[in-house]
């Protein structure tokens, strides 16, 4: 099954592209005229532009949490992925599963033998969208690597509060390996990967099948990893206002994901926290150099490194907490996704 946009939204996604197009001095002067520029990192001029100028509001920051309902805001995000998605004649989106396990497929017209199957947790924090939130991200992956993306559905807080989500996460992950060659690796092989919350699920899940002796992914994905829901320093990064996803929204996504009862420093939450690290696969963990959990990742990347693991670490130091959402649109996201698509398949092949 193919998954085409409305006339409507085909239409206003080329003329943002267009905007998009124009000098990024133009870009500058129609937010404001000035830049953002923290701690020696200028924010990309697009994704500046389309904050200030494409999605502003005079109630409250676009897209975020704060100040808005749980209901608004999920719509709001689904409604942005109609805008920021990637159309390519080299990929083709289906949908796939089966009674309990479903999701999207995204299938490079070319695949590469030796590209694995990877099974992408998406982005939302565990409360917000559902694949279509990472389509862009692995749409761009996908046609980069000629590697096949599938995107699970988990269920989302605070409805379905933790472990809903990483168990649904662990089903599709197992699911995917029983049926990866359907899926068109031809490798026969699965890595794992995952974007914020669904980073969490990603490392936790990799640690817990080390521990059950059960089948590892053969790499794993994480980007902008929230590892450390009890962490205070994201909180108070330089970096905190990130925007499409900052640190206050963060703690609200926690809240939801977590809920009452559990503490925060549990291992089970919080990977990062895990006091013996052993056996893990060959990793790539990425961030944004405007991103409050990059601290995160590289402490992460240390402890992975202290375990004797295989890790590239890539931080694009012009892009915030969120950028993957644009990966279709804004430039240097597109450009950082082809980036790290080139360096996971040279870490599965080095």
């Amino acid at each position: 099954m193919r998954f085409n946009l409305p006339r409507a939204s085909r239409l206003r996604r080329f003329a943002l592209k267009q905007a998009l197009t124009l000098p990024f001095a133009v870009l500058k002067f129609l937010s404001g005229g000035s830049i953002v520029h923290i701690k020696g990192r200028t924010l990309d001029p697009q994704i500046q532009f389309l904050r200030q100028v494409v999605f502003t509001r005079n109630d409250r920051i676009p897209f975020s949490l704060t100040g808005g309902s749980l209901a608004g805001v999920r719509e709001d995000w689904s409604n942005l992925t109609t805008l920021t998605g990637y159309t390519s004649p080299h990929i083709r989106i289906e949908a796939v599963g089966s009674d309990n396990i479903t999701g999207r497929l995204v299938r490079p017209v070319t695949i590469d033998p030796d590209a694995p199957l990877l099974v992408l947790l998406h982005e939302g924090g565990g409360v917000l969208g559902g694949p279509d939130l990472s389509l862009a991200f692995a749409s761009v992956f996908a046609e980069e690597a000629r590697c096949p993306v599938f995107l699970p559905d988990y269920r989302l807080a605070p409805e379905h509060r933790f472990p809903s989500g990483a168990d649904d996460a662990r089903s599709a992950f197992v699911w995917a390996q029983a049926n990866v060659e359907r899926l068109g690796a031809k490798s026969g092989t699965v890595a794992l990967g995952g974007i914020s919350m669904g980073g969490n699920m990603a490392a936790r899940l990799c640690l817990d099948l080390k521990r059950d002796f059960q089948p590892l992914p053969v790499a794993q994905l994480l980007i902008s990893p929230l590892l450390d829901l009890a962490d205070s320093q994201f909180r108070t990064s330089p970096y905190a206002q990130s925007w499409p996803i900052g640190a206050t929204d963060l703690d609200i996504m926690i809240g939801h994901y977590a809920g009452a009862g559990l503490s925060l420093s549990d291992p089970t939450l919080s990977p990062l926290r895990e006091k013996l690290i052993i056996g893990q696969p060959d990793t790539l963990i990425v961030a944004g150099g405007l991103d409050p959990l990059a601290a995160q990742a590289e402490a992460y990347v240390h402890r992975l490194l202290e375990a004797r693991t295989t890790v590239i670490y890539r931080r694009y130091d012009t892009l915030p907490c969120g950028f993957t959402l644009f990966a279709g649109l804004v430039d240097h996201a597109e450009k950082a996704t082809r980036d790290i698509a080139r360096n996971f398949m040279a870490l599965l092949r080095a």
